[in-house]
């Protein structure tokens, strides 16, 4: 299992999470869905930029990211989206765990 999956199945198991974990536990599930929800995912990425402004700037500036028209934006493009704000949503929750900032 890699470092995603294992903290995903650490947070199903939790009474109590941080609004970070909610955050993360939402993203997956918005990445999960099959077929996608298109709106719902946009809903949750919206979300999670206003939640998080940092990975807001980390999504957009890396070079795999694409700007498009609302209009041109696919399901590939959605869960790229999901799945990178996901990676950086989870290093968030670690490097605060390392700093005692967390539980």
């Amino acid at each position: 299992m890699d470092k995603v999956s294992i903290l995903i199945e650490f947070l199903k198991s939790q009474r109590m999470i941080t609004p970070l974990e909610k955050d993360i536990l939402d993203t997956w599930n918005e990445y999960q869905k099959n077929p996608l929800d298109m709106d719902s995912a946009n809903r949750q990425i919206v979300s999670n930029y206003g939640n998080h402004s940092d990975i807001y700037a980390k999504v957009n500036s890396l070079p795999t990211t694409v700007s498009k028209p609302r209009n041109q934006i696919t399901e590939i493009d959605l869960r790229y989206i999901l799945g990178e704000q996901l990676l950086f949503l989870v290093d968030k929750r670690n490097g605060e765990n390392k700093n005692g900032s967390i539980k």
